[in-house]
């Protein structure tokens, strides 16, 4: 396993230490291997800092000007970040965002399964890429969005496999082609936002405005707005991904959860028209829920990173020096028999189902790191969340999904070298569809307002 894949999943063959450290260059790299020492980090949160990378990122990987750079070392991420969760937390704007984004999902699905009923198969990990970046995208810029060009999508994608080699400088991309990549998707950012259109979402135009204030320039604005999305489309495709393999490649489990979305989240008819209940979606069908936690739970590689601001003791026996990293993986905590139980490293669909007197029950949110670690979790989850289970759930009751070979790989090998969430797979598997027909028909959505959360283990 090489040095990025020790980081990711904080393996460490010399030692079962809680804690213990990796030289990098001209720097040191602790990693924080226990959940008992979670606490303690986020205690020290202006000591243990995320806030700095975000300065980084803006330089690394959305080209910002000197002048760009040092503005995001003040007061602006902050006020950006506290915008961004204004325009996430539940309410109209996010009622916003979902009403876009569901509908562009139907969309897709009502595309993919016209284009199954010609018998044309699918590549899987292009599909839930494609319906990911379309679907995020109408609920964020509104339907005229950036991506809307093929080419961009494409550039997109193909720019997020040289992520890694940008943070450690333009010597790794020696002939700039990942950069040629960039720039195509900067382009396409600065055309949008030359003129804001007025279906773009509250998020979109807080985010613009905020950079704008801040003294960012039109051309800058843009180009860290195009930052913005590689959260969002790199950590939710591969999401959604597995969670469609885990619950396609398991019978039994999937005709539970069609029958649990048949009971509580579906109306209407053949004749005037199916509608799946989001709001039900998301408050009463535990197992599809448990299906997409346990998918974050097992596949989670990415790992948490803070900077250490000043000479910390953690526990009173740590000493981490300033200047220096803190990394926090997320694998060894979702494998943690303390807090998981015995099968820990086994995938377990039921294990997020609330079931009184069981022992997962208990389960606590600071051994769930998939969408980071408090202070710091991921500001638009519960979008993401919604995002995910309304294809899933559309997926399960709307189509069959099999591979063309006729087997589901028990142990698909994976692309350790992007920087997301959920590793992708390393090889795009092809996938039969077929409609099922007592679901064929006219399908939309009933969004409801998002004034309670979804049930996410982090919070």
């Amino acid at each position: 396993m090489n040095l990025k894949s020790r980081l990711e999943y904080g393996q460490s063959k010399a030692t079962d230490a809680e804690i213990y450290t990796l030289g990098v260059f001209n720097y040191k790299i602790y990693v924080s291997a226990s959940s008992r020492l979670l606490p303690l980090i986020q205690k020290q949160s202006k000591n243990l800092a995320f806030r700095p990378f975000l300065q980084i990122v803006a330089r690394k990987h959305g080209d910002a000007t000197d002048e760009t750079h040092e503005i995001f070392g003040g007061p602006l991420v902050d006020d950006l970040s506290h915008s961004v969760k204004m325009s996430l937390t539940p309410g109209p704007h996010l009622d916003e965002l979902n009403l876009k984004m569901g509908a562009r999902a139907v969309a897709e699905i009502d595309v993919l399964l016209d284009d199954a009923g010609r018998g044309q198969p699918i590549w899987l990990n292009a599909w839930a890429r494609h319906a990911v970046v379309q679907a995020s995208s109408c609920g964020v810029y509104g339907e005229d969005h950036p991506f809307l060009d093929p080419e961009v999508e494409k550039a997109f994608w193909k720019w997020q496999t040289y992520l890694t080699a940008h943070l450690a400088g333009p010597w790794m991309d020696m002939f700039g082609t990942g950069y040629a990549l960039r720039e195509k998707v900067f382009k396409a950012y600065i055309k949008y936002s030359k003129v804001l259109p007025d279906h773009g979402s509250h998020l979109a135009k807080e985010h613009h405005r905020t950079l704008k204030d801040a003294g960012v320039t039109e051309t800058d604005n843009a180009k860290q707005a195009a930052i913005f999305t590689i959260a969002a489309f790199s950590n939710s495709a591969p999401t959604l991904y597995w969670t469609l393999w885990e619950l396609f490649s398991r019978p039994e489990v999937l005709s539970e959860v069609r029958q649990e979305l048949e009971v509580h989240a579906i109306g209407g008819s053949k004749e005037r028209g199916f509608v799946l209940d989001v709001a039900a979606v998301k408050s009463s069908c535990p197992l599809l829920l448990s299906v997409f936690q346990e998918t974050q739970r097992i596949r989670h590689v990415n790992p948490s990173f803070r900077k250490v601001m000043a000479d910390t003791w953690l526990d009173n026996k740590y000493l981490l020096k300033a200047g220096e990293f803190l990394q926090i993986p997320g694998n060894p905590i979702h494998t943690e028999e303390g807090i998981w139980g015995q099968a820990a490293s086994e995938f377990d669909p039921y294990r997020f189902v609330p079931k009184k007197g069981l022992e997962r029950d208990g389960l606590p949110t600071s051994g769930f790191m998939a969408w980071g670690a408090p202070p710091y979790l991921c500001p638009a989850r519960q979008f993401a969340s919604t995002e995910i289970l309304i294809v899933a759930a559309l997926m399960a009751i709307r189509a069959d999904l099999r591979p063309l070979t006729g087997v589901w790989d028990k142990k698909p090998a994976l692309n350790l070298a992007d920087l997301s969430t959920l590793s992708n797979p390393k090889k795009d598997v092809q996938m039969d569809v077929g409609a099922r027909g007592q679901w064929a028909g006219d399908w939309t959505l009933k969004m409801g307002e998002s004034k309670s959360r979804i049930s996410l283990a982090s919070g």
